[in-house]
């Protein structure tokens, strides 16, 4: 059920990342923890972040570009994010 839950956030971008933490909670860090991003945002974390690269074979498996829409919006995508988010923890609370 967490995992579905994040996946949710994932697609919304209401959750653990900086861009709700900056909109919602301003008082709280909004920057990503790898050092790389002035703000945390849905993107970064699926295709760049550093602390995510041991997992992103799971989402390249589904898009070579890694495509927000091939990973948000069809089943395929959805899958290998739900495999993306157990394997590394990613959109969780940190």
């Amino acid at each position: 059920r967490h995992i579905h839950t994040r996946v949710i956030q994932a697609i919304t971008g209401h959750g653990f990342v900086g861009t709700y933490y900056h909109l919602f909670l301003p008082d709280l860090p909004s920057s990503c923890p790898c050092g790389t991003s002035d703000i945390q945002f849905r993107l970064h974390i699926l295709s760049e972040c550093p602390l995510y690269e041991e997992h992103r074979h799971l989402l390249l498996a589904t898009s070579q570009d890694l495509s927000p829409s091939a990973i948000l919006r069809t089943h395929k995508g959805l899958t290998a994010l739900a495999k993306f988010i157990d394997a590394s923890n990613a959109f969780g609370k940190s």
